[in-house]
């Protein structure tokens, strides 16, 4: 009867858990790039081990027409690299891109887009001369006729590996990345992705899991009922 109670509070504790990451995904509907998070499952590992695992959908999300020429969506696989301020890589779909007053281009959080050659620097004198930038569907970037660099795109081996480092972004921490094939991608300019999270998904999940979760209560309530009587008669 102990081991009931335990195994149901168990499932309370994940419930508890998937629901706020259905939470965030709703929360996140409108964030650009934004990848949902599946809600936690528990995994038996060839050991026996029971693993809890949260994984990442990477379905395509819905690309949007903007005009900005520096707004950037990836169709098919691959991601924007970024370096933040402490110098680590990090991987993203969000293409809000602009250009810093240092020069470089960066993402909508200030890290530093990066292009085969490292950071991407735009010279306040070039664009002076010629501010009309071109970027290719293979992520070259062009002022004018003059060839700046390419953007740097990531593929991922396993994508359960991934950890979100904030918002869009995820850390490539323990990642094996790997420089994206032409074939697997297209760079769309003056465009964006938009989160691939779907409200009416989310919603039947979210009322799915609240009765998973009421059900989990009921059946601790009853257990220690019963468990009280047990003791109550043990006294007799």
């Amino acid at each position: 009867m102990i081991k009931g109670i335990y195994t149901a509070a168990r499932s309370l504790e994940q419930h508890m858990q998937n629901i706020d990451v259905i939470a965030n995904n709703l929360a996140n509907l409108n964030t650009t790039g934004y990848k949902r998070e599946i809600p936690f499952s528990e995994v038996v590992n060839k050991y026996g081990d029971i693993l809890i695992k949260k994984l990442t959908s990477q379905q395509q999300g819905e690309v949007t027409q903007t005009s900005n020429q520096l707004d950037l969506a990836i169709s098919g696989k691959g991601f924007f690299a970024v370096k933040n301020d402490k110098g680590t890589l990090e991987l993203t779909r969000d293409g809000r891109f602009k250009i810093s007053d240092e020069g470089f281009l960066v993402d909508n959080s200030g890290n530093k887009v990066l292009g085969e050659n490292g950071t991407i620097s735009l010279d306040d004198t070039v664009l002076e001369k010629d501010s009309n930038i071109s970027i290719s569907k293979n992520g070259e970037i062009k002022l004018g006729d003059k060839v700046i660099d390419s953007l740097q795109i990531f593929n991922i081996e396993d994508s359960s590996q991934l950890v979100r480092a904030g918002s869009s972004n995820f850390s490539t921490e323990g990642v094996n990345c790997i420089p994206a094939n032409e074939n697997d991608f297209a760079v769309s300019q003056g465009f964006l992705e938009e989160s691939n999270t779907n409200p009416m998904v989310e919603m039947e999940e979210m009322i799915k899991l609240n009765k998973e979760y009421e059900s989990a209560q009921k059946i601790i309530a009853a257990l220690d009922t019963s468990l009280s009587e047990a003791n109550e008669i043990g006294k007799i």
